[in-house]
């Protein structure tokens, strides 16, 4: 069982070099949680991960709060949250003002269009490892296809497509 201190500093090393987003921090935190330190197994990643995606506020803050909770409870929690969220709180206060002042510079510009196409990449190859791993039968990839059809073309809520998924969850997967 890791220390509070433990929980924080390797939060804070996942909430300073793990960044680009919540889909291209995910593959870090992996590696770190499950693959480096196995303080929790993959099953218990994809679920943190499923329920950090399921509640209110930034997906992977509320995984690293869900994984923070199975380490060392409220406590853990609140550490992880912390070591996450800080050096990015702190990042984004200056790089807002310097943006403000510089958000015209085309070298700026040129190297934000440059970040823009390497997220994208990023997002895809998240994507692609969480389709080998999650979608293995026809009817996750009927439920897939359907998620994204129906938030791509009829522009469902996604709330309600997660709650349609659940429910379908528990009619297609039920054991009897």
């Amino acid at each position: 069982m890791p220390t509070l201190k433990k929980i924080f500093l390797v939060f804070l090393k996942i909430g300073t070099f793990a960044f680009g987003g919540v889909y291209s921090m995910i593959p870090f935190f992996e590696r770190e949680l499950v693959d480096k330190r196995k303080w929790i197994t993959h099953d218990e990643f994809v679920e943190s991960l499923a329920i950090g995606q399921m509640t209110p506020g930034p997906p992977i803050v509320n995984t690293g709060i869900c994984i923070g909770y199975k380490l060392r409870q409220l406590k853990g929690a609140l550490t992880a949250t912390l070591g996450q969220s800080f050096t990015g709180t702190l990042l984004a206060i200056l790089l807002a003002a310097f943006y403000l002042h510089t958000k015209d510079n085309p070298l700026l510009q040129s190297v934000m269009k440059g970040v823009a196409a390497a997220v994208v990449g990023l997002l895809a190859s998240i994507v692609y490892k969480m389709l080998i791993k999650l979608v293995t039968e026809y009817r996750s990839a009927a439920l897939a296809a359907g998620a994204f059809i129906a938030l791509d073309i009829f522009k469902v809520n996604p709330i309600a497509i997660i709650l349609a998924a659940g429910l379908l969850g528990l009619v297609l997967y039920r054991r009897a």
